[in-house]
């Protein structure tokens, strides 16, 4: 509070140095000329180097005074005297003088949270004058500081004593709460021979505060430093599914733990994450089944967890794929960037600078902020989610993912198993490279034809009337510049996007599209209808319109299969769209008809045959 932290980052190719200058803004201004300072040496008192500390790997010790920060361990940004003294801009508003443009202390250490700005510290040493001793110096800065809260309402600045290492300090406590105001800090003071240092800690209530003491120890005590969690790693592993008990969700192939209770979450059970998530056949006490639905492509949902508020929600998808992290990242943004404004984000997750994914859902009645964080174990991806209603929420929900015990357990059977049962129940990895060439649709004289479908239509049925492709798909994209050869539509399809091959309207207001998707994950048609169904949900209710979807089945080209039926009613009046799929490689033709009725929309469908061999 007595100073805003300025960040000074100095980006190298594999280290980033991070400089915290001693710059915190005042809770009110305090103009005070006298104590400008022009000179950012040491002191012209002499200082012996035994009583300074050091500060080495975001570690600060000091040896005579008998603490330790350890940086790494408790997630600080911990800087030492060379780089406070090196800053381009220097302004202290706190220290006594021996004479004007004089100090006579030394700045020897700052350290900031990471992942809490509120959370700050800083030490300076001094060395006791004839003027003035530690008893002196102490009374001075409490006067001081009750003047400079005296216009702040509940302010409590006291004489008090606190715990430093296992050691009772005296110290100046300073506590402010009201008129919109919570902030707290206290000043440590300890002496050995002439010296005395002085600690400010600075936090948003009385807790940080005693988090952040708790942080010293003495020089010679060992903390424990957990590993580094592994978040890309090629060698196989032992696949195994999440737990929840007690309130405590954990899954030994990830190394995660959430402690529900601890943190008063509430987990969804497996057949509400299904009817959130999208159904599918896996049974979590069946752990092949498990497997069979990720070797289609689809993904198990390990776990979801809410607070009470729902103002925070967190997830574990678990995928198998043969790409690498950073490929799968690529093809689930490209998935997110067009309705979602997704963007590339590093997440912070169990101290480490992650690659992730952030975007936002805009809801008619909030905005919902999710990123998305990446985990390898073998050819298997995990990604956990975090959101909620406020900007920081996903940072908030990955502060609850704790590392379970940082070990991993090989199995080497595990791909060859994996492998041969894809190949078992992929069918599309059944049509050749020779035997499949991708085309799009022509258009003659009335009547659509797509080969590599094999689908018909011609524009006589019900009366319609086809549009023109180009025009259509300029119009879908904003853009007037393409043609739409094969060239350019698999640029289109590569990127995550969908092609429009054909639409025709008809005179009633029925409307009529095939469009082209390409799909890289899912290599089960079954899989992907089921994750439509989501998605059709999700985006009816970001509109906040009514919407009922379900999933059915009909005969469509002489054999029954899945479709999608959706009923829409807005402004008193009802619309109704029936989707119907059909797979060929990784390409997925969706075939749309919108409609009054259900009937309308069936028999628009059907004007879709098979091309006559």
């Amino acid at each position: 509070m007595k100073r805003i932290l300025k960040l000074v980052i100095i980006g190298f190719i594999t280290v980033i140095l991070l400089l915290i200058s001693g710059c915190r803004n005042k809770l009110k201004n305090v103009e005070n000329s006298d104590l400008e300072h022009q000179d950012l040496k040491y002191s012209d008192t002499e200082y012996s180097d035994k009583y300074i500390g050091e500060v080495s790997k975001n570690v600060y010790v000091n040896k005579m005074f008998q603490i330790k920060l350890n940086g790494k361990v408790h997630n600080m940004y911990v800087i030492g005297r060379e780089e406070i003294e090196g800053m381009e801009e220097y302004s202290d508003t706190d220290s006594t003088q021996t004479g004007k443009d004089k100090r006579n202390y030394i700045n020897d250490m700052e350290a900031m949270d990471k992942s809490d700005a509120h959370r700050y510290v800083s030490i300076k040493i001094y060395r006791e004058t004839e003027e003035k001793g530690m008893e002196k110096h102490i009374e001075a800065e409490l006067q001081k500081q009750k003047k400079e809260y005296e216009g702040y309402d509940n302010n409590e600045v006291k004489l008090s004593t606190a715990i430093l290492v296992d050691k009772e300090v005296q110290s100046i406590d300073i506590r402010l709460n009201g008129g919109g105001i919570e902030y707290a800090e206290s000043i440590l003071y300890t002496k050995v021979d002439d010296y005395f240092i002085e600690i400010k800690v600075e936090g948003k209530d009385s807790k940080d505060i005693q988090e952040v003491l708790s942080m010293f120890v003495a020089p010679d005590y060992e903390e424990y430093v957990e590993p580094k969690y592994i978040f890309d790693l090629d060698e196989n592993v032992k696949f195994s599914v999440g737990e929840i008990e007690n309130g405590i969700y954990t899954n030994k192939m990830l190394n995660l733990k959430v402690d529900g209770k601890a943190n008063d979450l509430r987990f969804s059970n497996d057949e509400e994450i299904k009817d959130k998530f999208g159904y599918n056949d896996s049974d979590r006490a069946d752990i092949e089944s498990v497997k069979e639905v990720l070797n289609k492509g689809d993904y198990f949902v390990d776990m979801h967890a809410t607070t009470p508020d729902n103002k925070v929600a967190i997830a574990v998808f678990v995928y198998r794929s043969d790409y690498d992290l950073n490929t799968f990242l690529e093809k689930e943004l490209n998935k997110l960037k067009k309705d979602f404004d997704g963007r590339k984000k590093t997440i912070e997750l169990f101290g480490e600078e992650v690659p992730g994914i952030e975007f936002e859902k805009i809801y008619y009645y909030e905005t919902s902020t999710i990123e998305l964080a990446f985990i390898k174990r073998g050819e298997y991806i995990t990604v956990i989610s975090s959101g909620g209603e406020y900007s920081s929420a996903p940072k908030d929900g990955f502060k609850l993912f704790e590392v379970l015990d940082n070990q991993v357990e090989f199995d080497s059977d595990e791909i060859t198993d994996s492998s041969e049962s894809i190949n078992e129940n992929d069918e599309s990895m059944k049509i050749g490279d020779n035997d499949f060439k991708f085309s799009i649709g022509e258009i003659n004289n009335g009547i659509y034809t797509n080969k590599m479908f094999g689908i018909r239509f011609d524009e006589k049925s019900l009366g319609m009337k086809i549009k023109s492709r180009e025009e259509e798909n300029n119009r879908f994209y904003s853009t007037d510049e393409k043609k739409w050869d094969i060239d350019e539509v698999l640029e289109l399809l590569e990127s995550g996007d969908r092609f429009v091959d054909m639409r025709a309207d008809i005179e009633n207001g029925g409307i009529l599209v095939v469009m082209i998707k390409k799909e890289d994950m899912l290599k089960d048609l079954d899989s992907y209808i089921n994750r439509q169904v989501v998605v059709f949900k999700d985006r009816y209710d970001m509109n906040g319109t009514y919407a009922e979807v379900k999933k059915d089945e009909a005969e469509f080209l002489g054999e029954t299969g899945p479709y999608i039926i959706i009923h829409i009613k807005k402004y008193g009046q009802s619309l109704y769209k029936r989707v119907v799929y059909l797979k060929v490689g990784n390409y997925i033709a969706e075939i749309y008809a919108f409609a009054g009725d259900e009937l309308s929309a069936k028999q628009m469908i059907d004007t879709i045959s098979k091309i006559e061999e």
